[in-house]
């Protein structure tokens, strides 16, 4: 069965088509995180609300609380969270990089250690695979070892190593042939690591590859340095996923680059602290200069957040930190990444990708 096809090219940016088991999603797409089943301050009612085309769940996460056995009884994560958009699941390995998570590695996996009971979970990449299947979202990611921003070449070395042999084990343990399985490449920020690495993981039979250990607390040049070595690694059939970046100037840098599929908590991280994107660039909604603005936050958008509400309001629920004022900004920065994905599509199926990063960047200037 094909997986992922090619639609329309500009440059090396592209227009995919990715299929799965709950329906067919256009790529480049990006996808907010749903660590536990629910975004901070919105959950899956709003996603349907937003159209949201994917969203992405920490499996591990899920595993600890509410458990398999709760997602299983709902017959998988779909309807346990009553959610339409396609769902991809994270293995956890990110949770190495965390120190209430982590308590001690091996060659085979990792011990775990539960921040809520203390209690200790060995995962390896059969468990991990296991996990997956059951919570049965449409797209797992292969058991991976990523070492923090930070540490020695020998150390990315090593979860190199261990990412490697992981991902041949997650391949034959990996049994659900209608749930698509993503490969993770890391490496750190040493350009032979990551080139190593994207090839290794790009010669498996995964249905997509990852370029992972990004966005991690590294220098902006230090990550296009890792995404930059690997990418020329990674096949263009299939679909390119950089985990963990989801600012808007750099989305659409990656996606002229060719990458197809992007995470991150950047948009909603940054609307809980009152820094929401515009048409015409970002606006801090705290400042005075919105206490008597009754325009909405962007006049170009269509959300719930811009149809019903003025600035004026949102900056009034912001300064007293009320709940629903995060999902306000929430609504709104994850509306805005929606439709920056349907415009660079558009751009790229027009030929005009160039053009619309030229306008684009004269709102949205790199950090210096």
């Amino acid at each position: 069965m094909e997986t992922f096809k090619i639609l329309a090219e500009d440059g090396k940016a592209r227009v995919g088509k990715l299929k799965t088991r709950h329906g067919t999603i256009e790529t480049p797409f990006f996808m907010p995180v749903a660590t536990r089943a629910v975004g901070k301050f919105i959950g899956p009612q709003d996603y349907n609300l937003l159209k949201i085309k994917a969203s992405i769940s920490n499996s591990f996460i899920l595993y600890l609380k509410p458990g398999l056995k709760v997602i299983e009884n709902a017959k998988g994560i779909h309807k346990f969270m009553n959610c339409k958009n396609v769902m991809f699941t994270d293995c956890g390995g990110f949770q190495v990089s965390k120190e209430s998570f982590l308590k001690e590695q091996s060659k085979k996996g990792i011990f775990f250690q539960n921040p809520m009971d203390g209690s200790t979970h060995f995962i390896t990449p059969k468990k991990s695979m296991d996990i997956q299947q059951k919570i049965a979202a449409d797209v797992a990611m292969s058991f991976d070892d990523m070492a923090p921003y930070g540490s020695t070449k020998a150390r990315f070395e090593l979860a190199l190593d261990r990412t490697h042999r992981w991902a041949e084990e997650s391949l034959e343990f990996h049994t659900d042939k209608k749930q698509l399985l993503f490969g993770i490449s890391q490496g750190g920020f040493y350009k032979d690591l990551r080139k190593k690495s994207a090839k290794f993981i790009n010669s498996l039979p995964f249905d997509g590859n990852a370029i992972g250990g990004v966005a991690i607390g590294e220098p902006l040049d230090q990550m296009y340095l890792a995404i930059k070595a690997a990418l020329p690694e990674l096949s263009k059939n299939k679909p390119r996923y950089v985990m963990g970046v989801g600012s808007p100037r750099d989305i659409v840098e990656l996606v002229s680059l060719g990458i197809d599929c992007f995470d991150s908590i950047f948009p909603t991280k940054n609307a809980r602290h009152n820094t929401l994107f515009t048409s015409e660039g970002p606006i801090n909604i705290d400042k005075a200069i919105y206490q008597f603005d009754l325009n909405p936050i962007d006049k170009k958008c269509s959300c719930y957040t811009c149809k019903n509400h003025t600035r004026s309001y949102v900056r009034h629920l912001a300064k007293y930190k009320e709940a629903e004022g995060m999902r306000l900004k929430t609504i709104h920065n994850i509306a805005f990444m929606m439709k920056l994905m349907e415009d660079l599509k558009r751009s790229i199926k027009k030929g005009e990708l160039k053009q619309f990063k030229k306008e684009f960047y004269k709102k949205y200037k790199k950090k210096k």
